[in-house]
């Protein structure tokens, strides 16, 4: 029992993992989704937040004329004392009382109603901060999904492109090193070419006894001891 436990245990466990890893691969659809949603139910909550709070407003409105009808019958009762109506005052002061429980009961939920109006437009209102503040994520999350394909694209040409770039870096060497060969042939044949010239105008010079010492010298040098000698 305890090792069937255990297995029912696995299997519940790799399911919770493939279905997180559903959710995460599919994260950025599922929030843009809820948005969509919240955004919809706001839209449907301020309609009717806005038939509440004309209901308030109507409200408000009849406690308005309720208040000036029963100032206007007040002053009508007044009026029938003064006369010596008393009888008639007492029934305006009957009407007055019954404009008065009507005020009552209108002021009552004028207030519960104006109350809810509040609270259901300041839920409302926290509710679109959040929606503000899931885009915001939203946002951040894209970008850095955006990031991560093209890290992963980068990662992958250079990864493709590795060994082809050194086999372009070995030709380029290649390339680089016959240059070299060639000017170092040039130069070469530049120096060969001057020293020939050179060597063919001391033979001209030769030919016509221009500038050769020849025998004289080993006369200069005797010549030169004897001036020592007797210097």
């Amino acid at each position: 029992m305890g090792v069937l436990k255990d297995l029912m245990q696995a299997v519940r466990g790799g399911a919770n993992e493939v279905g997180e890893a559903i959710v995460d691969a599919n994260a950025i659809r599922i929030l843009e989704q809820e948005i969509r949603d919240a955004e919809s139910a706001i839209a449907s909550a301020k309609q009717s937040l806005t038939r509440m709070k004309s209901s308030e407003i109507r409200l408000k409105r009849d406690l308005s004329t309720l208040a000036a009808d029963i100032a206007d019958y007040e002053q009508k009762a007044i009026s029938a004392l003064n006369a010596g109506e008393e009888s008639l005052a007492g029934e305006v002061a009957e009407r007055i009382a019954e404009l008065e429980g009507d005020r009552d009961d209108k002021a009552g939920e004028q207030e519960a109603l104006n109350n809810e109006v509040n609270k259901i437009h300041a839920m409302i209102k926290a509710r679109e901060r959040t929606i503000q503040k899931n885009k915001r994520e939203l946002d951040k999350v894209r970008t850095v999904q955006e990031l991560q394909r093209a890290t992963e694209s980068v990662s992958r040409n250079f990864a493709a492109t590795g060994s082809k770039g050194h086999r372009v870096s070995q030709a380029l060497d290649r390339v680089k090193a016959k240059q070299q060969n060639w000017q170092d042939r040039m130069e070469a044949g530049e120096w060969l070419e001057g020293q020939e010239g050179v060597d063919d105008i001391d033979a001209k010079l030769k030919a016509k006894g221009i500038g050769t010492s020849g025998g004289s010298a080993g006369s200069d040098v005797l010549a030169r001891l004897k001036a020592r000698q007797s210097g």
